[in-house]
Formats: structure tokens, sequence, C-alpha cells
């Protein structure tokens, strides 16, 4: 697949600052810690790649150089079964929503809190979506999402139907 992702988008997710809190969180957290919940590991390879339309082998790359419990083969098939490719891929239409998923495995927010200081006084009904939160409410210079996930859905989606003519 040729992935039209931009390098912007790629320095964006490794810093935790795709606009995203559940995504940003998760880098955050690795950075800082140089784990990741597996759910989390999850979401971010799945955002990087079906929603920033990146090349699944840079994230796998930036997972091996930050990883305390780094295993080649475990975190070589993840990237392959996130991204939808592989012996062992998940269906390539599988494309989680990041506000839904956060909204399910972190309901109040709490590991966005502890990772995403700048949204931490946000309550549980807008901290997975700040930028629908109104505008009187401040978000200390979190940024907007780099990406419309609607929007970027359909575009993977056509990536791996056609990949010769997917934009």
């Amino acid at each position: 697949l040729a992935w039209p992702g931009k390098a912007e988008w790629f320095e964006r997710w490794k810093s935790g600052q795709t606009g995203y809190p559940i995504i940003d969180a998760a880098m955050r957290c690795l950075a800082g810690s140089g784990w990741l919940h597996n759910r989390l590991r999850m979401l971010a390879a799945g955002f990087l790649v079906k929603d920033l339309l990146t090349d699944p082998r840079l994230g796998e790359a930036w997972f091996a150089e930050q990883l305390i419990d780094y295993d080649l083969a475990a975190n070589n098939g993840g990237w392959q079964w996130a991204a939808g490719t592989g012996c062992d891929a998940q269906p390539y239409f599988r494309i989680f929503n990041p506000v839904l998923q956060s909204q399910k495995f972190d309901p109040d927010g709490r590991f966005i809190r502890r990772h995403v200081p700048e949204l931490a006084h946000l309550g549980k009904d807008v901290i997975h979506a700040p930028w629908l939160a109104k505008e009187s409410i401040r978000t200390h210079g979190y940024p907007p999402p780099i990406v419309n996930h609607s929007e970027q859905r359909l575009r993977a989606l056509a990536l791996f139907k056609q990949p010769e003519k997917a934009v």
C-alpha cells in the first residue's frame, strides 16, 4: 500500500498532539513510562494507520524504540493486526472510533486527566471530544483534531479496497 499520511501527522502522533485525547494520553504515557496497556496500543496503532493513513512500519519502529517490554514478534504482529495486513490481521474495515473507545474504556476520563493535564478540568461529558465543548470552555492550548475521523475512515476504506486509486 502507498500510505498517503503526512510526516507532520506522524510527528504529532508521536508527541501526543493529535487532538484526540485518548490517543494523546496513550502516546504521552508511552513516552513517559515506556509502557502502554494493550487496549491503548491497539487504539494508537489503529489511529496512526487508519486515521492518519501512515505506514504501520513507522509506528512499529517507534514502539520498538519506546517500549520497555518490547518483543519483536508481539510488536510486529500487533502492528500488522492493527493495520489489517499480515498473516493474522484484523479485517481492514475494522476502524476504531477513538472517541467511542475512550468513552467505553475510560468513561470518567481518568487516564486522560493523568496524561493530558491541559484537559483535566473538563467534565466527563466533553473530555473525550473537547472540540465539541462550548467555546467558553478553555482547553489550555490543547490542539483541535488534526483529522476528521469520519472522513479519514472513508479514506482508509478506499485505500484498502483499491490501493491504486486511493487519495
